[in-house]
């Protein structure tokens, strides 16, 4: 069985390609490849056979079902995973892959996990009625914790080289799924929730963690910094994709980000009992879109919809930010607009500090959670934390 050679460093893939013509699926196949942990040439061959959406699932199973035939436990675990990511919620192939792709998962890495005193430990932390599942990464001199968690549609494995990496530079790492993501849907149906606070504080206080640094991923970014408001234990926090509101976030302009911003409004205002009478006369069926809106936020109605989208916004809690930030934005983010580094900046008010990293296409970096080079992303998370450190310990020589 293959699996993971445990005796070397955590390899994090730096790099953006064209994999498809259309821009969008090729972005997909690069986070299949540099989250995902896909081979580039497995994924060079599938790029340009699909043509749509539509198309993820019948290829990238085959594909999987080509790789773990051959032994190659670590690509199918990863076609597997972004196979089921089009998939209908109703439709069963796409759990049966989703369990597929973690069951290879836990095979390829399963030396990290065995032994007395594993690298990294599988733990079900207990929340409302269910459990979200968290990899504990051990450190062998632990210099500190972070806490990790994606955004809109994550799953832990996309991160777990990232963790492995700091684990490697000397912190104890908590990757873990919260409501909307992952397990904690696939499994137990809990939608996503704007106050992202209960689930960190549930990770946080479970594991007994102090003077913590908090990492959010994609809508992550939001929610992250919403949580740090709230919870004492976190007293940094790391935003990877710039999402102070999204109502922010549409355009570069000002001007045009609230018009688009207001256009969607009133479209989805004055026709939204039409589309929820439509979506209830065909039960979801050949509305892929607001299926998959729908499914995520735990709602079949247009302006509950609109309520959550409209509450993607740090103002309200802007006076109880006030730990240490760091805002890590791609120059060319696909779904955050570049100047919503900067907008997040000024909501920041109260902050301890911030502080912002743009990671640009000479980079590789450039595109949404900096997926062509997410090493630069984590190696200025570890720089920052590193200066924070010195600045808290020079504070304090001071005082004393």
């Amino acid at each position: 069985m293959e699996k993971y050679d445990i005796t070397k460093p955590i390899k994090i893939s730096v790099g953006m390609h064209k994999l498809n013509n259309d821009p969008s699926i090729s972005f997909q196949l690069n986070r299949l490849v540099n989250m995902d942990g896909c081979d580039l040439a497995a994924a060079k061959e599938i790029g340009n056979t699909i043509r749509s959406a539509a198309d993820f699932y019948t290829v990238l199973k085959k594909r999987g079902d080509f790789e773990l035939e051959n032994g190659h436990i670590k690509n199918a675990a990863a076609l597997y995973r972004m196979s089921e990511f089009f998939t209908d919620w109703e439709d069963p192939n796409g759990l049966a892959a989703w369990k597929k792709a973690r069951e290879l998962f836990f095979e390829y890495y399963a030396d990290f996990f065995d032994g007395e005193h594993p690298l990294v430990e599988l733990v079900n932390v207990p929340y409302e009625n269910y459990t979200m599942p968290a990899l504990k990464f051990n450190a062998d001199k632990p210099k500190g914790d972070i806490v990790m968690h994606g955004g809109f549609d994550s799953s832990y494995e996309e991160f777990f080289a990232e963790c492995e990496y700091l684990r490697e530079q000397g912190y104890n790492v908590y990757l873990f799924e919260g409501p909307g993501q992952g397990e904690c849907i696939r499994l137990h149906g809990a939608p996503l929730i704007i106050e992202w606070e209960k689930p960190v504080m549930a990770v946080t206080k479970y594991f007994d963690l102090h003077n913590a640094i908090l990492i959010g991923q994609s809508l992550g970014g939001f929610y992250a910094p919403r949580a740090s408001a709230f919870d004492d234990r976190i007293t940094k926090c790391v935003s990877i994709a710039q999402f102070g509101a999204l109502k922010m976030n549409f355009h570069n302009n000002a001007f045009v980000n609230g018009l688009v911003w207001g256009l969607l409004n009133v479209i989805l205002f004055l026709f939204g009992w039409l589309i929820n009478i439509i979506y209830a006369a065909k039960k979801g069926k050949g509305m892929a879109f607001f299926r998959t809106y729908f499914h995520r936020f735990g709602t079949t109605n247009v302006y509950k919809l609109i309520q959550y989208l409209h509450a993607i916004d740090l103002r309200p809690v802007a006076d109880k930010l006030t730990k240490d930030y760091l805002i890590i934005g791609g120059s060319k983010d696909t779904m955050a607009c570049r100047a919503g580094i900067g907008r997040q900046m000024l909501i920041l008010k109260n902050a301890r500090s911030v502080t912002a990293r743009e990671i640009t296409e000479r980079e590789f970096g450039a595109d949404h959670c900096c997926c062509g080079n997410q090493l630069a992303a984590m190696d200025a998370v570890l720089l920052w934390a590193e200066l924070m450190e010195r600045r808290d310990k020079s504070l304090d020589e001071k005082n004393n």
